[in-house]
């Protein structure tokens, strides 16, 4: 028989794959777990119960919504949902109303193009792209008044020169023009499209077209900047890329003063970049055909196949997502400004990517991986001399099945990467590249026929915290629904937090105020058993009825919602003994004691069928209340001794419980 004290200090190897069980000789293996569920964890060490979400609103439609941050300043943040032909507002935690009704717009995007649409944002303007429709702003005047406009571009972006006999000649120079091509160039859907014409290649002008007549004949405006310098005929002009005819840019990013698209239907590897400190110029010359350095700029991506690009994200250097890896555009030179004339791209690896928005976090980009299983890392690398893609999910591939939906990223106060499956489940990571963190954690929400549809996160007002709001679909009272909601911040006494104020029920609200023993607002869980925390101590359980409940005894504060359960399952513990690993041999834990912090109503054992109560409540303490408990928690583990042991942690009422490190007593046998 030999002694031994194991001792897990951290838990920020996070969940593990299964196929990692056995490797005892990774570092890793003595800070991750077998299971974590419905925990979160510290960057720098420590576990907690995820806290609950909060109701908002039920959304417009129970068809498909999508949401979207807007994020004008920190106090000044937004999610927009985007359904079926409208998009709504949130701020501040709260639905906006105007006149008593609602807040919303009207949008052109159908439930269908949801999922293709990208944007990105410059002060009060949010630049929305799908391959289908032009480019739209949707330009914030303020909190209620919200107006969706075409993107106003001009002068390009322009494919090729015409190297054809096919010549144009326009009917004026300025103004309001008839254009005639010597042979049918024109179709129905290049009315918005550009058309530039020179005389000589030394002088050009452009002109929008804005009504079709004949696939000879177009009527157009000229642009007052690039007026034509002759009526006579030329077969100098080049056409639009962009167009009703041609798609338009599926992908959006600003990088040094420019504004990038890219992507388009008939043009899937090309990118094309504004004037710089014009976002809708696009003009590849002036009008005298020379390139300047702020001239608009395109480039097409030249590989041994098509390399449709999925998404662009300025950053040092633009980076360029494509179904076979991603790719760095730059000047060639650090701190040199891009122009026409030194553009630099390369292939840094040759990981593909989903067609999804990609996030940002710390000095990396996080993108999800073509198969849609693995979120990788976008990082420069020194020894490498460039980019690499590592996967993220190396040492936890099985946390990702499912497929990989959306990602985003709560940076304050613990850098958490939120990743929504297709499946409807989320996921997590907490991200601490510089501490070597990469520990993953599931988080399964409360309620029937749970589904998480989309997720976006926005700075709280006060700067406290990123908060992420999610769109939840249930089954409440038989019927379908679909609420956003979103996650309250981490209960933190360090921070002011009492145990009356804690929140660790899903879909929930918040009570604040007269003693009352009736909680009404609740017709959003109608028919729904729902917990109950009342005056920072736990309620026995009650149905929403006509939209309330009736309590036991008076509340001055009260949190209800749906229930949720924490629980976290070790892995094996392993130590070194006098003949080698403790593995394989027969183990007898003694006793297990837990290093808690802010901590109430723990269970543990060796299966979740058969778990113990840790006594937090102290002789004495006074009923109704809960005094949270930091400190060290020693208690007695009844169990049949075994080759392989594994511990199980729950938390399943609505309490915080904060786990730090875990302590065994273990007797291994050498048998």
């Amino acid at each position: 028989m030999a002694k031994s004290t194991p001792i897990q200090t951290n838990f920020t190897g996070g969940e593990i794959s299964p196929r990692l069980h056995g490797r005892i000789d990774l570092a890793k293996y003595g800070s991750a777990l077998e299971r974590c569920e419905n925990f979160l964890i510290f960057p720098h060490g420590g576990m907690t119960r995820r806290p609950g979400t909060r109701f908002i609103a039920s959304t417009k439609v129970t068809t498909a919504v999508k949401l979207i941050p807007f994020i004008f300043s920190t106090t000044q943040s937004y999610v927009l949902e985007f359904g079926n032909l409208y998009v709504r507002f949130y701020r501040n935690e709260g639905q906006l109303y105007s006149g008593g009704s609602i807040y919303e717009i009207a949008t052109p995007y159908t439930t269908a193009d949801l999922d293709g649409l990208d944007f990105t944002q410059s002060a009060d303007i949010l630049y929305l792209v799908h391959k289908s429709y032009p480019i739209k702003q949707l330009n914030r005047l303020g909190a209620t008044n919200w107006t969706l406009t075409d993107f106003a571009f001009k002068d390009g972006p322009y494919d090729a020169v015409n190297t054809t006999a096919t010549a144009v000649n326009p009917q004026h120079t300025t103004g309001t023009t008839t254009i005639t091509a010597s042979t049918g160039i024109f179709t129905s859907t290049d009315v918005g499209r550009w058309i530039r014409i020179g005389h000589s290649t030394a002088h050009w002008g452009a002109a929008k077209i804005t009504a079709y007549i004949s696939a000879t004949q177009v009527t157009a405006e000229v642009d007052a900047d690039f007026p034509f310098n002759s009526t006579s005929s030329t077969d100098i002009w080049r056409l639009g890329s962009w167009s009703n005819t041609t798609g338009w840019p599926s992908a959006v990013s600003f990088f040094q003063e420019r504004l990038f698209f890219a992507g388009s239907t008939q043009k899937p590897s090309t990118i094309w970049g504004s004037r710089s400190g014009d976002f809708l110029s696009f003009s590849p010359t002036n009008e005298n055909g020379e390139v300047l350095d702020d001239s608009a700029l395109n480039f097409t991506l030249s590989t041994d196949q098509v390399n449709a690009i999925r998404w662009i994200y300025g950053e040092k250097r633009l980076q360029i997502g494509t179904s076979d890896g991603p790719f760095i555009l730059s000047s060639g030179r650090n701190f040199e400004a891009l122009t026409p004339t030194n553009v630099t791209v390369s292939r840094e690896t040759t990981d593909g990517s989903a067609d999804e928005r990609v996030v940002g976090a710390s000095r990396t980009t996080l993108y999800i991986d073509r198969s849609r299983l693995k979120v990788r890392e976008l990082a420069y690398d020194v020894n490498a001399d460039g980019y690499t893609s590592p996967d993220m999910t190396l040492l936890a591939e099985h946390i990702t099945t499912g497929y990989i939906k959306q990602i985003a990223y709560a940076r304050s106060p613990d850098n958490l990467v939120w990743v929504l499956l297709q499946t409807g489940e989320l996921r997590c990571l907490t991200y601490e590249r510089e501490q070597e963190v990469v520990a993953w954690h599931r988080h399964i929400i409360g309620g029937t026929n749970t589904f998480v549809e989309s997720i976006a996160v926005i700075p709280k007002a006060d700067e406290s915290s990123e908060i992420l709001y999610m769109v939840v679909r249930r089954t409440i009272n038989g019927a379908t629904v679909k609420y956003v909601e979103y996650l309250e911040r981490s209960f933190d006494t360090a921070k002011g937090d009492t145990v009356q104020q804690a929140f660790f029920v899903d879909s929930g609200l918040s009570y604040s105020g007269a003693a009352t023993s009736t909680l009404t607002g609740l017709n959003h869980l109608e028919g729904q058993v729902v917990q109950v925390f009342v005056n920072g101590a736990v309620h026995p359980n009650r149905t929403v009825t006509s939209g309330q409940i009736t309590l036991d005894r008076p509340a001055t504060t009260a949190a209800v919602g749906l229930g949720y359960v924490a629980k976290a399952r070790t892995l094996d513990p392993e130590v070194q003994t006098e003949n080698g690993p403790s593995q394989g041999k027969i183990r007898r834990i003694e006793r297990v004691t837990f290093r808690v912090v802010d901590t109430f109503n723990l269970k543990f054992g060796v299966n979740e069928n058969n778990l113990e109560i840790i006594p937090f409540r102290e002789a004495g303490s006074a009923m109704g209340s809960v005094e949270l408990f930091s400190g060290d928690k020693r208690v007695l583990l009844q169990h049949t001794p075994d080759r392989e042991f594994n511990l199980t942690i729950q938390s399943d009422t609505p309490h915080p419980a904060t786990i730090l490190m875990i302590m065994y007593a273990m007797v291994v046998s050498e048998r």
